[in-house]
Parts: C-alpha cells; structure tokens; sequence
C-alpha cells in the first residue's frame, strides 16, 4: 500500500494572514517615495510606513527595511552619507529633525490656534480637521493635549457642556473618543431643543387685529361725525348740534366695547382643554428624564450615568428609550 500524500489544512488564521500580507505588498508597492523635497511632509511619510506596518505586525527591524526602500533624491543621499543610522530607533527621529521645515510646523500650530467650529459645521468634521492637525504638528501628541485643542476650538454653544461632562470622568478617560461622544450627545440634544416649536396662543392675534382694524374706523367716525354736523345743518340749529355732539360722541366708544363683549363671550366658550392640554406638555418636556424633576436638564442630573444611557449607563440605547424606572 503506498504512502498516501499528506494534504495541510487551511485554517481561518493562515487564510487571514495571506490576505493581510497581499494587502500589505500592495499598500506598499503603491506608496510614494520620498525624496526629501520641501512640499513633501515627512512626519506623514513615517506615519504610513508605520501605519502599513502594523498590517503584518511588523517590528522595528521590517520597519527599517521599509522606509529605507521608499527613500529617494535627497533623502536618499542623506542616508547614504548617515551609515551610523543602522536601526529603526536612530532613524525615526534623525528623518524627522532633518526634513522637518521650521516654516510647515509653524503654520500647523498657527491653523490649530485659528481653526474653530463654524456654526454650519457638524462636530464630526471639526472632530476630524482637529485631529489630522494635532498629527501633522506632532505625531506623537498625547490625548490631554489633543483634547485641550478640541474643546478650545469647538463653537460656544458646546463648549461649557462638554467641559463640564469631561471634568466627571476619570484622567484616564479624558480621551478623544471621550470628547466625541460627548460632543454628539450634547449636539443631539441641542438640536432636539430647537425642533420643539414654542406654543403661542392663538388668541393673540386675533386680538392685535381687531384693535388695529377698530382705532382707525372710531378716528373716522369722530372725523366723519364732526364734518357732518358742521356742513349739513343749517345755521339756526346751531345749539341743537352743541347740545347732541356729546351724546355722538359716545358713540363710538360703545360700538368699540360691543366688540370687546363679543370677544370676551368668544373666549369663555372656548374649550380650556387644548390650553391644559399644552400646559402638560410643556410641564412634561421640561421635565428631567432621569429623576422627573423640572428644576434641570436631563444632562445636567445629578444621578446621570457617566457613559451610555443617561438613566442606566447601557451603551445600546439612549434614554429617551430606556425601560429603566428611576426611583
């Protein structure tokens, strides 16, 4: 009988990392070279050796191989003439302190002073130019710092909320992530405030148009009413009219409280039940979501979970569709 040939399994993790290695060849074969020119940004040249790296989990001695393969020009020749450069840990930093312009760091610090949340902007794109700034000044910014840019930059209407949510967490918390969700929340509730119309009675203007339409009608009535007595009668009965222009002139002030009875009768029959109606709903919005009391925001309660649902602290919903009862 002979030796039947031995088959090798494939198993899922060496499929896996066949497909990150063909990847990983093809990010890098497509990869600009650098050659040491001003417009070419070299802390972001190291980011993507570092960045393509991290596909195969390669370490310092890969990465080396790396950057020394996708260096050209000037670069090239200043690593030629640099033979001590003999590992990752001495190349990193010599690359950067020699192709680094004093000019671009300059005026990535001066964007980040500048850049600030337009009214239009979603938190999201401020989040992300933010971010890219704070790598393309120091790659290796630390979380306080960036956050510090992020809540400096973000628009009035967030700033103080977002602030006051980051102090409650722990200093290890206080992360980028931290700060977008946060800054999410915030935003949402805010925009939830503004799509709530403000009730107005309807009564009131009604009643700015009837007293606008009945001032003017009395003025021309008075108007009316005095050339009519003055042109029309004959001279003799003179004293007649002195004696009936009081009484005319009362005439119009009563013609006005008839309509002001008549809206009066409208409005004791009217239904006060829309009214209590809107009453409760206004009681119920402004009501705090967690405790039910109406003397603060559902953000700003004192019994307010840190991170998830406001109520309950669960990640997978929010709190206007907590089941949670708060006692």
């Amino acid at each position: 009988m002979g030796e039947s040939e031995e088959h090798v399994p494939t198993t899922p993790s060496s499929t896996s990392g066949s497909a990150m290695m063909i990847c990983y060849r093809e990010c890098l074969s497509n990869m600009v070279k650098f050659t040491g020119n001003e417009e070419e940004k070299i802390a972001k040249f190291i980011s993507n050796i570092e960045r393509i790296g991290k596909m195969i989990n390669a370490n310092d001695d890969i990465l080396y191989c790396m950057c020394t393969a996708k260096i050209d020009g000037e670069a090239k020749r200043w690593y030629e003439n640099n033979t001590s450069l003999i590992n990752w840990e001495q190349l990193k930093p010599a690359l950067l302190e020699r192709f680094t312009t004093p000019d671009s760091s300059t005026k990535i610090f001066e964007q980040l002073k500048e850049r600030k949340q337009r009214p239009d902007e979603s938190i999201t794109s401020f989040f992300d130019t933010i971010t890219k700034l704070c790598h393309d000044y120091d790659p290796e910014m630390s979380e306080k710092m960036k956050v510090s840019w992020l809540e400096n930059g973000v628009k009035d209407s967030l700033k103080i909320p977002i602030k006051r949510q980051m102090k409650l967490l722990a200093e290890q918390a206080r992360t980028t992530k931290a700060f977008l969700k946060i800054a999410k929340d915030e935003q949402e509730l805010q925009e939830e405030r503004v799509s709530v119309p403000d009730p107005t009675p309807s009564y009131m203007s009604y009643f700015t148009n009837t007293v606008s339409t009945t001032k003017p009608q009395a003025a021309e009535g008075r108007l009316n009413l005095s050339s009519s007595t003055h042109t029309s009668l004959p001279d003799g009965s003179k004293n007649q009219i002195y004696s009936t222009t009081p009484q005319s002139r009362w005439s119009v002030p009563k013609s006005r409280s008839t309509i002001f009875q008549q809206y009066d009768q409208s409005m004791a029959s009217r239904n006060n039940k829309p009214t209590t109606i809107m009453k409760n709903s206004m009681r119920q919005r402004s009501s705090c979501l967690i405790c039910k009391r109406n003397n603060h925001r559902s953000i700003d309660c004192y019994y307010k979970k840190p991170t998830g649902c406001y109520k309950c602290g669960q990640s997978d919903h929010r709190i206007r569709d907590c089941p949670t009862v708060f006692y």
